[in-house]
């Protein structure tokens, strides 16, 4: 890991990025003190869930349309 300040960071990005892209993570310091550290991204993982209604839970209790009407008796 390599560190560099804020400074160095705003100058040199493009190089900073380039480096980044292929694996290397920096720390950056802000008047001497870690702040933040840049790494590579990870890609998204995309889930595949065909089934997802099949294993939805059932809702027990009352409609939503229903709790909003209870709750504005007596507004009207």
């Amino acid at each position: 890991m390599k560190t560099i300040s804020v400074r160095e960071m705003k100058a040199n990005w493009s190089e900073i990025e380039r480096q980044v892209a292929k694996g290397e993570i920096f720390e950056v310091l802000n008047r001497g003190k870690p702040a933040a550290r840049i790494v590579s991204a990870q890609p998204r993982q995309v889930v595949k869930w065909d089934d997802h209604l099949a294993t939805a839970l059932v809702c027990k209790g009352r409609k939503g349309a229903d709790a909003v009407r209870a709750d504005r008796e007596g507004r009207w």
